[in-house]
């Protein structure tokens, strides 16, 4: 989702689409995309194979 710099937060979530599943009500901090990788990075995702990570704060909805 593009927009101008300064657009407010409640504008951007109104744009997010009809079916989005239940969001966070906030943009995803760097920090969480961090510790995603970092995980998937570490010993601990081994067993993680063909997987999709979305780190959206629930904007896509999956089944």
């Amino acid at each position: 989702m593009a927009a101008s710099p300064g657009t407010p937060l409640d504008e951007l979530l109104a744009q997010l689409p009809a079916n989005a599943g239940p969001t966070t009500g906030r943009p995803v901090d760097p920090a969480e995309v961090a510790a995603l990788v970092a995980f998937l990075a570490s010993p601990h995702a081994t067993s993680t194979a063909g997987a999709d990570q979305l780190v959206d704060g629930g904007a896509v909805q999956t089944a």
